[in-house]
C-alpha cells in the first residue's frame, strides 16, 4: 500500500513539479539551498513575536522548505545529476535547517520566560540530531537504518502542526515539543538497537 501511494505521489506530484523546476534551470543544489534559506526565514519568523500571525507564516514557509527538500532529489534523478557532493550538501542543509527551526523555537520560549518549552525544544533538537547521526553512521557501515517512529518527515509534520495550531492555541506548541523530545529519544534507541544487532550478526 505504501509503495503504491509513493508511486502515485511521485507520478502526479513530485515528478511534474521537479520537471517545472528543471525548466526554470534550477540545479539540484540550488533547490537544496532554497529549501535551507526558507527554513532559516521560518526560524526567524518563529522567534520574532512583533510580526502578526508569525507562527502561521512560519508554518507555511517551513512547509515550503520541506517541499523543496523533497524535490532536490527528484531534480537530480531526472537530470541524471546524482552526485556524492549533492547528497552531502543535501544532508548538511537538512541538519542546518533543522537546527535553525529549533533555535527559533528556543529563542521564542526564552523570550517568553518559558523554561519548560525551551528545555523541551533543546531535548527535541538533541534527539533529532541523534536520530540523523545514527542513520549516517549506520550507512557508513553499510547498514540500512531508516526505521523509527520519528524520522525527519514525521518531525517536519509535527513541527508544522504545532506552529499552525499555536497561532490559536499556544499551549499546543509546548505539547508538540514534549512529544518530539520523547519520541526522538525513543527513535534514537530503536535505531541504536538495529545497528547493534546488525553489527553483532557480522561478528
Amino acid at each position: 500500500m505504501l509503495y503504491k501511494i509513493r508511486n502515485i505521489t511521485a507520478r502526479y506530484f513530485e515528478i511534474p513539479i521537479a520537471k517545472f523546476l528543471i525548466k526554470l534551470r534550477l540545479s539540484p543544489n540550488l533547490v537544496t539551498l532554497i529549501g535551507l534559506a526558507l527554513a532559516i526565514v521560518s526560524a526567524y519568523l518563529i522567534a520574532d513575536t512583533s510580526i502578526n500571525n508569525h507562527f502561521l507564516f512560519a508554518a507555511i514557509i517551513m512547509l515550503l522548505s520541506g517541499i523543496m527538500d523533497l524535490f532536490d532529489g527528484a531534480v537530480a534523478r531526472l537530470t541524471d545529476n546524482v552526485t556524492k557532493l549533492g547528497a552531502f550538501i543535501d544532508s548538511l542543509s537538512d541538519r542546518i535547517g533543522e537546527i535553525a527551526i529549533f533555535l527559533g523555537l528556543t529563542i521564542y520560549f526564552s523570550m517568553n520566560d518559558n523554561a519548560v518549552g525551551a528545555s523541551l525544544t533543546l531535548v527535541g533538537l538533541g534527539g533529532s540530531l541523534t536520530v540523523s547521526y545514527i542513520r549516517a553512521r549506520a550507512e557508513a557501515l553499510k547498514i540500512e537504518c531508516k526505521t523509527g517512529l520519528m524520522a525527519r518527515p514525521e518531525r517536519i509534520i509535527c513541527l508544522f502542526i504545532g506552529l499552525l495550531v499555536a497561532n490559536w492555541w499556544l499551549t499546543m506548541l509546548e505539547i508538540i515539543m514534549g512529544i518530539l523530545a520523547v519520541v526522538t529519544i525513543i527513535t534514537s534507541i530503536q535505531r541504536f538497537l538495529i545497528v547493534v544487532r546488525q553489527i553483532s550478526k557480522r561478528n
